[in-house]
């Protein structure tokens, strides 16, 4: 069955930015049978006001308007309680984005395998990031995102658990071909979010020695492998070049009469 992709939007005022996202989706996404549903988090009537005239343009396909603040983890939730019955995967995508391949749903489905894959990942830990995030959506609905971390620490979690049931986390150090992410345009809205505090022996009981594939790690330069990976992901790297280089040598030299 080909996918169906509901592509779930927060917005927290920022119009303008909501406008380049909504706008470029809707005239960037080709080749993928998708959804756009929109839920706002309680902005400002400038906000509000072009997501009517959004939806009257027929660019968006569900719009909640929700009376508060629900936050990174809790919007996501409830925009995943919006979306079509029969969709295949979820699309976490932020509201203060550019779409700039036509390419780029399609691509990223493409090196999707059952788990979450994203345009986008941060280093120590190594993680994918939240901005533009795939996952399938039977995964999503009986593991959503924990409101007990309502920003971007919930999606930390979520993807440590997946890696933990042996499932496929992976995604694009660069993505600018494909996607670009403005970052911060919605304010400082979250600064009273639970969960903003986790330490570093939490998030290592998360992961349990468990990483995300890098899927273009084969096009950055090492300098910059190191810079953005850290330390130890570098040294298994190195590890692995050195057991193919090994398994290399045994190989000729079995070869030699």
């Amino acid at each position: 069955m080909p996918p169906k992709v509901s592509i779930l939007m927060l917005t927290y005022n920022a119009p303008e930015f909501v406008e380049i996202a909504v706008r470029t989706v809707r005239d960037r996404t080709c080749d993928v049978n998708f959804e756009l549903v929109v839920v706002d988090n309680a902005s400002e009537e400038p906000t509000r006001g072009l997501l009517h005239r959004l939806d009257d343009e027929g660019l968006i396909d569900t719009l909640h308007f929700s009376p508060t603040n629900t936050l990174f983890a809790g919007g996501n939730n409830l925009a995943a309680t919006l979306a079509a019955p029969d969709a295949t995967h979820f699309l976490l995508l932020n509201s203060d984005v550019e779409i700039r391949d036509d390419a780029w749903l399609s691509n990223l489905l493409s090196h999707h395998s059952r788990g979450a894959s994203s345009y986008g990942m941060v280093p120590d830990p190594l993680r994918v990031d939240g901005y533009c995030y795939l996952i399938d959506a039977d995964l999503y609905r009986s593991a959503p995102l924990d409101e007990e971390h309502q920003w971007f620490w919930a999606i930390t979690k979520q993807q440590a658990g997946l890696l933990s049931a042996d499932l496929s986390v992976r995604g694009y150090f660069e993505h600018e071909r494909y996607v670009h992410h403005f970052g911060g345009r919605s304010g400082t809205g979250f600064t009273g979010a639970k969960g903003l505090s986790v330490d570093r022996l939490e998030l290592d009981r998360w992961f349990g020695g468990r990483s995300p594939i890098v899927i273009d790690l084969h096009t950055l330069p090492l300098l910059t492998r190191v810079d953005l990976v850290g330390p130890e992901f570098v040294r298994r790297a190195v590890h692995r070049i050195q057991r193919v280089r090994a398994r290399a040598a045994r190989a000729v030299s079995r070869r030699r009469p």
